[in-house]
């Protein structure tokens, strides 16, 4: 799967392109592409949370941000 370069999502968003104007090969790695991301962003936050929640882990942050 190709990833869909910068300009031709941007083209995408600001409605300069339609859906139908993408093709199929086109549509399947946008749809990839978010898929893909919006799996990135739920682990990352279930990361900052757990990491968060952990009384150690902010114990060390306290520690690190007060010896600066």
């Amino acid at each position: 799967m190709t990833p869909i370069d910068d300009r031709m999502l941007e083209l995408f968003v600001s409605k300069k392109y339609h859906w139908n104007s993408l093709s199929p090969e086109e549509q399947q790695s946008m749809a990839v592409e978010v898929m893909k991301s919006r799996l990135l962003i739920k682990k990352m936050n279930t990361f900052i949370y757990e990491s968060i929640n952990d009384k150690e882990i902010q114990r060390e942050y306290r520690s690190l941000i007060c010896d600066l």
